[in-house]
């Protein structure tokens, strides 16, 4: 029973009772955490938090006991409750009616003494209206069962997950280890079958076999290991926007997510619809190696027949300036070296996010700029660096306007992803246009890569636009499409084959609602860069051939009409269906100039695929000049206002989505 006064737990073996916590230090946390969040007030959800934060108390215990982190939950109510702006109107941390109520039942059940967490947990799940009873129930805990356990608990907290074996021949360091250990902490071992290529995060995609401690194995499943608030990013977009759309016989995310308060990675569980002796899932770079491209083709057909529905399919109009959609995936439209705050008064700009600024020419190197409201995307300790944008959300918008700041002590400042960081500064070193100018620089190209065109060498493909050079005007072009559900970043490795044939989807951490044909773009520059370079002669010549082949997709040629002995020309049927799906959600119908524009960018994103080869890199390159040579030519472009014209003005006047540019 809990002793009055605080946290008191009697060990079944009769050992002493764990520190004592008040319920003042329970109060002092919540305001420390509505003060985080510049709310300055409490409410139950502070009130929770708080009991989370307790290092050895009974709400971490109950929590973990149901295979719920502790800091998976905090994360989930902070994203639910938002931060408010910085100011104050009143005096002190009023309690809110709830909290006020909350605290008032705790006080009824201790009876005699101050209330434990013990009776502050039970009378807010007790209560059952907040918003934490909310987000607990969005993130698939059962509240009657938490409650319960609260209510019995009698044991020591503090309980480790044993040291299950981890097998296999891929290897793991101590952190990712302790990370499985945790995950399929209910089995006797675990053997890591292999690990799935494709990844461009930094993340660690390893397909694992669980075996029971009777002996039975389970179905594979697939592990992702990345950095803990990567992982918490990724699981909260797919409780709000991905799992009630997947379709039965895909992969889905199972399980709350694995994130240990003492180490900074964290994990996820993918699992799978299908048999124990099925052969394991492979990515899709992995299966078109042992496949014939039209078996590839179809199931990229199949893939869009099965996530169409609830997907891409699900469109409303959209007018957007290309920037909106397609800034983030570029470089840091700004890098700044960190000055010391006195410098700043010799700042020649204050910079807020979605300003033109960041598609102008207009700040240069060497100039000391503010930067004022801009939202944390990472934080790189060890390097000393900060990433910035817009916002914190998925959506494309909330990512453009990136800024990148070195020289910065991040342990000592504190940052932390989606934190809104009021003012910071630093001198200009790079801008976006030194930054591509550098990535081009580095395929070592065989002409003037400053000039604005790029040669060609071969007598049936004019010469190409130098994309690097248009990028700013690019951003500003008004494109006009459909706006879907998407994956956001659907390349190959994230796009698995099961053992039947069938295609499922891993990592979600960008799907939101955007561009359709972002997936689509997206997806056929991964195959062009990951399976059909491989098959090119190497060099800038093998680019150019395949480059060739692709000039003549885009004019409605067949490769293999024209080249049928050619295994270039047979690979290219996946471009083939891809170009299929997209016909089908063209804004309007036979106007190609909205997913040129798509290419471009995303050729030019995969230029700094690091993980793949020069040649790889240098075909993206292409691409994008190509895309780009395309938007030009008159046969093709179609105005985006005219494209924006045949649609039908029933579908305008119901679901037009037009935003104005702040600017």
């Amino acid at each position: 029973m809990c002793q009055p006064g605080g946290l008191a737990y009697a060990a079944r073996n009769g050992q002493n009772a764990v520190e004592v916590v008040g319920l003042q230090d329970i109060i002092n946390l919540a305001r420390q955490e509505s003060t985080r969040l510049h709310h300055y007030f409490i409410g139950v959800e502070h009130l929770f938090i708080a009991l989370t934060q307790l290092q050895g108390g009974l709400t971490r215990a109950v929590l973990q006991h149901h295979g719920l982190s502790p800091r998976f939950v905090r994360y989930s109510i902070r994203e639910s409750v938002g931060r408010y702006e910085d100011r104050r109107y009143w005096p002190g941390f009023p309690e809110t009616p709830r909290a006020q109520k909350i605290l008032k039942l705790a006080e009824e059940s201790a009876a005699t003494g101050e209330p434990s967490e013990r009776d502050l947990l039970l009378a807010i799940l007790d209560e059952g209206d907040s918003v934490v009873s909310r987000v607990l129930r969005e993130i698939g805990a059962d509240i009657a069962a938490l409650r319960q356990t609260a209510a019995d608990w009698n044991a020591p907290v503090e309980a480790q997950p044993p040291e299950i074996p981890i097998l296999g021949d891929v290897k793991v360091d101590a952190d990712q280890r302790r990370v499985l250990q945790i995950m399929f902490r209910e089995y006797g071992q675990v053997h890591i079958v292999g690990e799935l290529s494709g990844g461009y995060s930094g993340a660690r995609v390893l397909l694992v076999r669980p075996e029971r401690v009777d002996g039975y194995k389970d179905a594979p499943v697939v592990a992702k290991l990345d950095d803990r608030y990567a992982v918490l990013y990724e699981r909260r977009r797919y409780d709000l926007h991905v799992k009630d759309t997947l379709p039965s016989t895909t992969a889905r995310l199972v399980d709350a997510p694995v994130v240990p308060d003492n180490l900074p990675i964290g994990g996820l569980k993918y699992t799978f619809v299908g048999r124990i002796d099925d052969t394991e899932p492979v990515s899709l770079r992995e299966y078109a190696a042992q496949h014939h491209p039209r078996e590839v083709a179809d199931l990229i057909r199949t893939l869009f027949e099965t996530f169409g529905p609830a997907w891409w399919l699900q469109r409303k109009p959209y007018r957007f300036g290309a920037w909106r959609e397609y800034e983030h995936v570029l470089p840091p439209a700004l890098v700044l070296e960190a000055v010391p705050e006195p410098k700043l008064a010799d700042a020649s700009h204050i910079l807020r996010p979605l300003g033109g600024w960041s598609r102008s020419a207009q700040v240069l190197p060497g100039e000391i700029v503010i930067i004022e409201d801009f939202s944390v995307q990472k934080t790189d300790p060890e390097r000393g660096r900060l990433y910035l944008a817009a916002g914190s959300q998925p959506e494309a918008l909330n990512r453009a306007s990136k800024v990148e700041l070195r020289g910065l002590d991040v342990h000592e400042a504190g940052h932390y992803r989606g934190e809104v960081v009021e003012r910071l500064g630093g001198r200009v070193v790079r801008t976006r246009d030194d930054l591509l100018r550098g990535s081009l620089q580095r395929l070592e190209p065989n002409f003037d890569f400053q000039a604005p065109l790029v040669p060609s060498p071969l007598p049936d493909v004019p010469h190409l636009p130098n994309p690097i050079l248009q990028v700013n005007d690019l951003l500003e072009r008004p494109v006009a499409g459909h706006l879907s559900m998407i994956h956001g970043d659907l390349h190959a490795g994230n796009v698995l084959v099961g053992p039947r044939g069938d295609a499922w989807l891993i990592d979600f951490a960008w799907t939101r609602e955007g561009h359709t044909l972002f997936d689509w773009a997206l997806l056929e520059i991964s195959l062009l860069v990951e399976i059909v370079a491989a098959l090119a002669k190497p060099g800038w010549a093998g680019a150019w051939e395949i480059v060739r082949l692709l000039h003549g997709i885009n004019h409605g040629e067949s490769p293999l009409r024209r080249h049928a002995d050619s295994e270039l020309a047979e690979a290219l049927e996946v471009i083939g269906a891809v170009r299929e799906i997209v016909r089908q959600c063209l804004a309007a119908p036979n106007h190609w100039n909205e997913y040129f524009i798509a290419l471009v960018f995303l050729g030019l994103r995969l230029m700094d695929w690091q993980t793949e080869t020069m040649d790889a890199r240098r075909l993206a390159f292409l691409v994008a000049a190509l895309s780009l040579a395309e938007t030009q030519d008159p046969a093709w472009r179609g105005s985006s206002d005219s494209t924006w014209s045949e649609l039908t003005a029933a579908d305008m006047d119901r679901t037009e989505l037009q935003i104005d540019d702040p600017e």
